[in-house]
C-alpha cells in the first residue's frame, strides 16, 4: 500500500510539472506581445512577476489570457502542496518499514547465524524449545530442516569433514560437540557458517582460476606477439640481405660498364688535351682525298669518341692511303699515358688498346706490338 501511494504522488508530481511547464511558457508568450523585457524578467523570477503582470492594469487582456494565468497560478499550487504531502507521507512510509524490519530481527540470540525461511518467528520458537520427549525432538529436527533443507547431504559431504577438521582443536570439539548434541540454533549456525565458508572458497578458487586463465591467455598472446617479431624481423633481414645483393649486383654492373666503356671514364686534364690534339689530327682531310676524311681517319674519331677498339681490317676503301700494311713496332717501355717504341716513337693511349703514335695514324696494341694503319 505504501509503495501504491508513493507511485500515485510521484505519477501526480510529473503531470503537474509538465502542466507548469506548458503554461509558463503560454503566459510568457503572451506577455512577450506586451514587453519582451517583461516576459524575460518573467522567465527568470516567476511566478512573481507573472502575479504583478496579472494584477497591473491592461488595456487589453482578454478571457483566454487570463484562464491561462489562472491554470499556471494553479498548477504552481498544486506543486507546492504535492511538495508538502510528500514531505510527510515519504519520511513516515520509510520509518514504519524501519520499524518492521527492527521487529523482524531477534536482538536476543547470541549467535549470528541467518534463519532462511518465510516465518522467522517460528523458527526461532522452535530451536529454543527444549526436546526432552518426542515431540521436542521433532520440532527440533523441523526447525533444522525448515533453515537447511539439504543438511544430509552436506553432513556426508567431503567439503564438510574437511571444513569441520581444518580448525583449531577447540573448534573442532565444539563442531562434534553441536552435532551429537546441540540445540537447533547452534546446529543451524554451523550449517550456516559452513555455507558461507564454502560459498568464500569457491568464489575465491573461480577467481584462481580465472586469473590463471587470465594469465595463460596473457603469456600466449605474448607469445605470438614474439613470433611475430621473429618472423618480422627475419623478413626484414632477408630484404636487406636482397638489396644488399642487388646494390652489389648493381655496382657490379656499373664497375664492369665503367671498364667495358673506358671513354665514359674521368680524363685527367692530360688526357683530355691529348684526345683533343688528336681529333684535330685526325679531322684533316690527308692529301689526294678531295677534301674527305678517309676509312681508316673515320673509323678511329669513332674509336676515340666511344672508346670501341677500332675494326681489324686495314683495307682502304678511300683510295687516298696506300695499300700496304706499316711494320709493327715493338713496345720498349709504357706507363698509364701510352707506350714508347724501340725506334723511340711515342704511342699515347686511347680507349682499350688502341694507341695513337706522335708520328701520326692509329695503332692496336697485340703482343706488345704496335700494329698501325
Amino acid at each position: 500500500m505504501e509503495d501504491v501511494v508513493v507511485y500515485m504522488i510521484g505519477l501526480a508530481s510529473i503531470i503537474v510539472t509538465i502542466s507548469a511547464l506548458w503554461y509558463l511558457f503560454q503566459t510568457v508568450r503572451i506577455m512577450w506581445g506586451y514587453s519582451s523585457l517583461l516576459a524575460i524578467t518573467a522567465v527568470l523570477f516567476s511566478p512573481f512577476v507573472h502575479i504583478f503582470f496579472y494584477f497591473m492594469p491592461k488595456d487589453v487582456f482578454g478571457p483566454y489570457e487570463k484562464v491561462m494565468f489562472k491554470r499556471y497560478f494553479l498548477s504552481i499550487g498544486a506543486i507546492f502542496v504535492l511538495g508538502i504531502l510528500a514531505a510527510i507521507v515519504v519520511p513516515s512510509i520509510e520509518e514504519s518499514s524501519s520499524n518492521d524490519v527492527v521487529g523482524e530481527v531477534d536482538s536476543s540470540e547470541p549467535w549470528e547465524w541467518d534463519i532462511r525461511s518465510e516465518n522467522q518467528e517460528e523458527s526461532l520458537a522452535l530451536a529454543q524449545t527444549d526436546y526432552d520427549d518426542d515431540k521436542a525432538a521433532q520440532l527440533h529436527y523441523e526447525a533444522i530442516y525448515q533453515v537447511h533443507p539439504d543438511i544430509e547431504s552436506l553432513m556426508n559431504s567431503s567439503d564438510f569433514a574437511t571444513w569441520s577438521q581444518d580448525g583449531s582443536v577447540e573448534d573442532r570439539e565444539n563442531i562434534s560437540r553441536i552435532l551429537k548434541e546441540g540445540t537447533a540454533a547452534e546446529v543451524i549456525y554451523i550449517f550456516s557458517a559452513f555455507k558461507k565458508d564454502l560459498e568464500k572458497q569457491r568464489a575465491y578458487e573461480y577467481q584462481v582460476k580465472r586469473d590463471n586463465a587470465q594469465a595463460i591467455a596473457q603469456i600466449e598472446y605474448q607469445e605470438k606477439q614474439n613470433r611475430e617479431l621473429e618472423s618480422y624481423k627475419a623478413q626484414a633481414q632477408r630484404e636487406l640481405s636482397r638489396q644488399q645483393e642487388q646494390q652489389l649486383s648493381t655496382q657490379a654492373t656499373v664497375q664492369y660498364s665503367a671498364s667495358q666503356e673506358p671513354s665514359k671514364r674521368n680524363l685527367t686534364y692530360s688526357e683530355r688535351q691529348e684526345r683533343d690534339k688528336l681529333k684535330a689530327i685526325l679531322s684533316k682531310p690527308v692529301k689526294g682525298s678531295n677534301g674527305d676524311l678517309t676509312r681508316s681517319q673515320r673509323e678511329a674519331l669513332v674509336a676515340l669518341e666511344t672508346g670501341q677498339p677500332m675494326p681489324s681490317h686495314s683495307q682502304n676503301t678511300g683510295g687516298a692511303m696506300p695499300a700496304s700494311r706499316p711494320t709493327p713496332n715493338n713496345m720498349a717501355s709504357c706507363d698509364g699515358a701510352g707506350c714508347w717504341g724501340t725506334d723511340g716513337t711515342r704511342y699515347n693511349k686511347g680507349a682499350g688498346e688502341t694507341y695513337f703514335p706522335s708520328t701520326g695514324g692509329v695503332c692496336q696494341n697485340i703482343g706488345g706490338q704496335m700494329q698501325c694503319n
